[in-house]
C-alpha cells in the first residue's frame, strides 16, 4: 500500500509499504477514502511543531471502510462506513484516571500521525473503540471534520459558557477558527471573526453563521461592533497565537481567552490584571469527555455545515498541490502566501464513498 511517510522536516513521501493486518483482538483494518490536512500536519513538515517521529505516516483526520476485524470485535463488520477517532488513550494511566486523556501518558507511540502511522495511507490500524460507523446520509468528506470539530467543543466546554448575551470573538478563519465560529454559534452564543488574510476571509464571508460578522482587524471590530477602540470583551478565542496580549489587554472583568495555537510564541502577562479582573487564560488540544462523539452526531444531523468548510479535495497523488494551496510549499521548503480562498482541504485516498 502507499503511505505519506515523514522524514524530517520538509522531506515529505510517498513510500510504498505492506498492507495492514489485525495483530491485536481488538483491531479493526480501515481503508481510507479521505483524510484532512490539519495545522498539525504543517507545523510538523515546517519545524514549528516537530513532534513527529522519523518513518511516521502522517494525517489523523479520516474516514473510510472497514476491510479487517480483529476475533474480538463486534460493533463493526467488513464494509462498514466509519470515522476514525485518532486520539487513542490508555484508561490507565494518571492523566487518564484523573479526566485527561487527551494528555494520555500513553501518548507516545500511539498518536496518529505524529508517533503512530496516521491515515495519509490505503488503509489505518484502528481499534474498535476509537471508530464510528456512519449513518448512510453522511458523506466520507463530512465524516473527516469530525475530528478536528471534536478539539473544538472540548475547547468550548473548557469555556464554561453559562450567559449568551457575551461579547465574543474568535481570531482567525482557518479551518479550527471557522469551526469554533460555529460552535459558538450552536451553543447560542453571536462571535465575531477575524482573519487578516484575503483569501481566508473571502472563503469565510460566504460561509459564516446567521448574524455573524467579519473583519480584517481586531481593533476595528472592537470599535465597529461596541462604539469605541478600548471596547471590553467577553470571550475570545484565538486560532493563531499572534496578538495574545492584544486580546488580553481587551478583556472584560470575568473575561475569557482561549489560546488553540500551536506556535512557538511567548507573550508577556500582568499577573496583577489576572488576579484583579478574575481572568481566565485557557488552553486546549485534542478531545475529551465524549467530544467526538458530540462532534459527529452535530455533523450526522446538520447542526454544523461541514461540507460548506471543505474547500478543496485532492487525490492522494497531487498532495503537494494539497499543502501548497494552504500555504506549505514542500518542494521549496518554505511557507508561502495563500493564492486562493479555502478553508479545510483534503486528500482522497481512494474512490470509497
Amino acid at each position: 500500500m502507499k503511505a505519506l511517510k515523514y522524514s524530517q522536516a520538509w522531506q515529505i513521501n510517498i513510500h510504498e509499504t505492506p498492507a495492514l493486518h489485525c495483530q491485536e483482538a481488538d483491531d479493526v483494518i480501515v481503508n481510507i477514502a479521505v483524510c484532512g490536512v490539519c495545522g498539525t500536519d504543517i507545523g510538523i513538515i515546517n519545524d514549528n511543531y516537530p513532534v513527529a517521529i522519523a518513518g511516521t505516516t502522517l494525517g489523523h483526520e479520516a474516514s473510510g471502510v472497514v476491510t479487517e476485524i480483529g476475533k474480538n470485535v463486534t460493533k463493526f463488520k467488513v464494509g462498514d462506513r466509519v470515522v476514525i477517532n485518532p486520539t487513542f488513550a490508555c484508561q490507565k494511566c494518571r492523566m487518564c484516571l484523573t479526566g485527561n486523556p487527551n494528555h494520555c501518558e500513553m501518548k507516545m507511540g500511539t498518536e496518529a500521525g505524529v508517533s503512530y502511522d496516521g491515515a495519509f495511507a490505503d488503509q489505518y490500524r484502528a481499534k474498535e473503540a476509537f471508530l464510528i460507523k456512519l449513518d448512510e446520509h453522511v458523506s466520507m468528506e463530512a465524516a473527516s471534520l469530525t475530528e478536528p470539530l471534536s478539539c473544538t467543543i472540548t475547547g468550548v466546554d473548557k469555556l464554561a459558557i453559562t450567559h449568551t448575551n457575551i461579547r465574543a470573538a474568535v481570531i482567525g478563519a482557518g479551518p479550527m477558527g471557522m469551526l469554533y465560529l460555529w460552535v459558538l454559534h450552536q451553543r447560542g452564543v453571536n462571535a465575531f471573526i477575524v482573519e487578516k488574510n484575503s483569501h481566508r476571509y473571502q472563503f469565510a464571508s460566504k460561509n459564516l453563521p446567521p448574524n455573524s460578522k467579519i473583519y480584517h482587524d481586531f481593533e476595528s471590530a472592537i470599535e465597529q461592533e461596541y462604539g469605541t477602540s478600548n471596547s471590553q470583551i467577553d470571550l475570545c478565542i484565538d486560532t493563531t497565537g499572534h496578538i495574545t496580549e492584544l486580546l488580553i489587554s481587551h478583556l472584560a472583568p470575568g473575561g475569557k481567552l482561549l489560546n488553540v495555537a500551536l506556535k512557538d510564541k511567548k507573550a508577556t502577562l500582568d499577573v496583577l490584571k489576572i488576579a484583579d479582573k478574575s481572568l481566565s487564560i485557557i488552553g486546549s488540544i485534542d478531545s475529551l469527555n465524549n467530544s467526538f462523539e458530540r462532534a459527529y452526531a452535530l455533523i450526522r444531523d446538520k447542526q454544523i455545515p461541514a461540507e460548506k468548510l471543505i474547500s478543496h479535495t485532492f487525490n492522494f497523488s497531487d498532495y503537494l498541490s494539497a499543502f501548497r494551496t494552504v500555504g506549505c510549499d514542500i518542494n521549496n521548503k518554505t511557507m508561502v502566501p495563500l493564492e486562493a480562498p479555502n478553508c479545510k482541504v483534503l486528500l482522497r485516498l481512494s474512490n470509497i464513498n
